[in-house]
């Protein structure tokens, strides 16, 4: 049974995959076509994504990483290629998703699939006729599912294109399934398989802008037309060489850092510009706003001369309508006037202005009340009116001679005459009433303002800014007491042309770039790899035993690293048979000083073994003598006096000869522990008991603190207490009279501790480490009354660590007292 093999999928979709990513990262304006619209909002995240998932894919094929790194870099890639395909699906895009969706599920496949040559069953290969197969299906059996907004132009060569990929496609499918087919026959079916793909995106990518559909199917083509000679190459290829891997390490971070520096600084430089232009659309809006309210103060301030001369005169229609036209020629912008008198009566009108008598009466009531708050504020007071046309109401209050107000003039304006003063060249201008109504507009590019959201002016006059996409748009509020705001805004790619098209020179640097860095590395590899290949021959050649045999001739590198290692080479060789024969030599004598010093050491423990036997027999009479002596008794006192020396220093020595004899043991093995459980506490208890007297003899004050419950431990009872009895009378012996002791025992994370706790002479820093080293004492007066052999400590460290435990000592130095820390296991219960 053939197996699966991903090698060339790897090779293939990651350079795709890269392309894409940095094609997204360096010229993401290029990707404004309607199958990309769900990823232009995280087209940044997924160039990203892209280009780190075709390295992942080409680092899998060299590096032949671990399984969890070849899954994580499948899984990024298959998931970028899925993303794609969701895209194309969500705008019904069929051909798209279908290409994509296979070759995502088939990387993901791929990263499950053991590691295997690149003969057999190709799943580049199969994948591609797969899709071949199903787009031609679609093109040539269903192309009503098609939509004209991609293959309406073309729709007289879809079911042509159709049968090609579907006979492209059958052709690569049989080629890899049918057994041992021939030579002719796989290469006719793969050139058919890239020519169909080839001929798809030249007709239906190309013309519809889809930049990833046209590299994949141009790409992808290629590779399956040349699939045949490139697996025999990939095959033949050594993934885990020097060469190799320097190459594409050289290759990808020459290529990666340039793909990464061109995207930051156009983008940067992209952004820069969106922040100059949008500048100057603010200003824009500003000055717009500024030229509006001019206009509309203007405006109220004729009103107010003609309001002005109709209260000189009778408030009776026949004068009023007299003085409205003999006015209106001296004001050409204005479409009517109107005189209402304080009830809201219309007295007089002039021109066109279509407002009924309810309109009118709530005109005066309205205006009434903005004439009060004009005299407070300055505002202007304006109304809009009408609906297919619409009317500007500029009011104005009718002063009778004796200063009452005898009605209120209204000037009307058609909406239409602002548009003159929005005009700005590039830009479309839009001014609104602050209420979600528009009242002038002026556009000046041939797209209209699609992305303002409705109610963008609600939002801007409570002080918001509505999102706004694929434009720049400034606003500003127009002054004067009014709520209108005023919006301008230019297309994005008309703003940033400029911007843009250096996005894509340097997106076409990179791919005249890219492959040079490529190749570059591949060259730089080459001859750092060459000498070396030359070196590890010489090295093998050494390792197989022959250093003495005639040199391999090394050759020479222009690389100093490279030159210094063959140089250094080369006098090692020279010089490694000698010291080969010297190393003999030292090792022989080595072997001889080993086993001279093993027989020391055992001679010593002999020896040590030897004396402590020797020393009991005559300790064992002097022992006997005195205490004869101490029976007989007399009653002189300086014999009393001997007598108590003499026992006192037996006891000494019992003592040094029993440790002696323990660390012997210990040493050669010979002593044996009889393990039971042991409540500390009790050993406690009796080794204080066992000491109690050197500790009286001294004056000192000893503190014991023990736990209300058991401390069971698996110990040899004796032992245990031999342990605790040497730390209490160590702490005795170096504590000057009158000194203080403490020993506390508690348990604590599975542990049993006991501390033997001393303000006596401490230990000095550069004795500490070393203080449980055998015959290591400190510093002794001349008549070493606290003197002993340095085995004590020893003994106690090798019992505690037979037991399985610890012990630890601490000490501020000189004069500060010492710190004894015993830990064994807890017994479970």
């Amino acid at each position: 049974m053939h197996r699966l093999s991903a090698e060339s999928l790897r090779w293939t979709l990651g350079p795709y995959c890269a392309f894409v990513g940095a094609f997204m990262l360096v010229a993401p304006h290029r990707f404004t076509a309607p199958v990309y619209g769900a990823m232009l909002e995280y087209r940044g995240l997924w160039g990203m994504s892209a280009l780190v998932a075709g390295v992942a894919l080409l680092a899998v094929a060299i590096l032949r990483p671990r399984r969890a790194v070849v899954l994580l870099g499948h899984g990024l890639a298959g998931a970028t290629l899925l993303a794609l395909s969701a895209s194309f699906l969500q705008n019904r895009a069929w051909t798209g998703m279908i290409a994509y969706g296979v070759l995502g599920a088939g990387v993901m496949l791929a990263g499950t699939l053991p590691r295997t040559s690149s003969v057999g069953r190709d799943l580049f290969a199969l994948l591609m006729g797969l899709t071949a197969v199903l787009q031609g299906l679609l093109l040539a059996g269903l192309p009503a599912l098609l939509g004209s907004q991609y293959f309406g132009i073309q729709r007289p060569y879809q079911r042509v294109i159709g049968l090609a990929l579907l006979l492209g496609g059958s052709l690569v499918l049989s080629a890899h399934l049918r057994r041992n087919p021939s030579a002719l026959y796989v290469w006719a079916a793969h050139l058919a398989g890239g020519a169909a793909f080839f001929l798809f995106g030249l007709v239906f990518s190309l013309s519809n802008r889809a930049w990833t559909g046209l590299v994949l199917y141009w790409g992808g083509g290629l590779a399956l037309a040349l699939l045949p000679w490139l697996s025999r190459h990939l095959a033949a290829l050594d993934p885990a060489s020097l060469r190799t891997r320097l190459a594409f390490s050289l290759a990808t971070a020459t290529s990666v850092a340039l793909v990464l520096t061109a995207a930051i600084a156009t983008s940067q430089e992209e952004r820069l510009a969106t922040e100059q232009v949008l500048e100057m659309r603010k200003v824009e809006a500003q000055l717009i706003a500024r030229n509006v309210a001019d206009y509309v103060q203007l405006n109220g301030a004729r009103a107010a001369v003609v309001a002005s001369l109709a209260g000189r005169i009778p408030m009776t229609p026949v004068f009023q309508r007299a003085l409205l036209e003999a006015s209106r020629p001296s004001y050409p912008d204005v479409t009517g006037f109107v005189t209402l008198d304080a009830t809201g009566t219309v007295l007089a009108a002039t021109g066109n202005v279509p407002l009924d008598v309810s309109d009118w009466r709530r005109l005066a009531v309205e205006t009434a009340a903005d004439l009060q708050h004009q005299e407070r504020s300055g505002s202007i007071p304006i109304r809009l009116a009408g609906t297919e046309r619409l009317l500007l109401l500029l009011s104005a209050p009718i002063r009778l001679e004796d200063g009452l107000m005898g009605g209120v003039l209204v000037s009307a304006f058609d909406a239409e005459l602002l548009a003159r003063r929005l005009a700005r060249t590039g830009s479309n201008v839009y001014l609104a009433d602050g209420y979600g109504r528009l009242i002038a507009s002026r556009q000046d590019t041939d797209e209209v303002l699609q992305s303002l959201p409705a109610g963008w002016d609600l939002e801007l006059r409570r002080g918001q800014g509505p999102a706004i996409a694929h434009r720049i748009a400034a606003f500003a509020r127009v002054p004067g007491g009014l709520d209108w705001v005023v919006a301008v805004e230019r297309p994005r790619a008309a703003a940033l042309a400029g911007v843009r098209s250096g996005r894509d020179m340097a997106f076409a640097l990179l791919l005249v770039v890219v492959p040079l860095a490529v190749i570059g590395g591949i060259i730089v590899a080459g001859l750092i790899a060459r000498p070396l290949d030359t070196l590890a021959e010489a090295v093998n050649e050494m390792a197989a035993g022959n250093p003495a045999l005639p040199a391999i001739p090394l050759e020479s590198s222009g690389i100093t690293e490279v030159s210094s290692l063959a140089a250094a080479f080369q006098e090692m060789r020279g010089r490694l048979a000698v010291r080969t024969r010297e190393s003999e030599r030292l090792a022989t004598e080595l072997r001889a000083r080993a086993d001279a010093l093993a027989e020391t050491d055992r001679r010593k423990d002999e020896f040590l073994a030897m004396l402590a036997h020797e020393l009991r027999n005559p300790l064992g009479a002097i022992a006997n003598a005195a205490h004869v002596m101490d029976q007989i008794g007399t009653s002189q006192p300086p014999m009393q006096r001997a007598v108590g020396v003499i026992q006192r220093q037996i006891q000494h020595l019992v003592r040094l000869v029993d440790d002696l004899l323990d660390v012997s043991r210990i040493t050669r093995g010979k002593i044996e522990l009889r393990l039971e459980p042991v409540d500390l506490r009790d050993a406690v208890r009796s080794a204080v008991e066992m000491t109690r007297p050197i500790v009286e003899a001294k004056k000192h004050a000893l503190h014991v603190e023990l736990p209300p419950g058991p401390l069971t431990v698996h110990a040899d009872v004796t032992r245990l207490e031999q342990v605790l009895g040497n730390l209490v009378r160590n702490a005795a012996k170096y504590t000057e009279p009158e000194g203080k002791i403490e020993v506390t025992a508690w348990s604590e994370d599975g542990e049993a501790s006991v501390r033997v706790r001393d303000n006596g002479i401490g230990i000095p820093a550069e004795l500490l480490p070393r203080i449980f080293d055998l015959f290591i004492q400190g510093e002794q007066s001349l008549d070493r009354s606290g003197g002993g052999l340095g085995i004590g400590l020893t003994l106690v460290h090798r019992l505690v660590e037979m037991h399985g435990g610890q012990v630890t000592a601490q000490s501020g130095g000189e004069g500060q007292g010492s710190e004894f820390t015993v830990r064994l296991p807890l017994s479970p219960n």
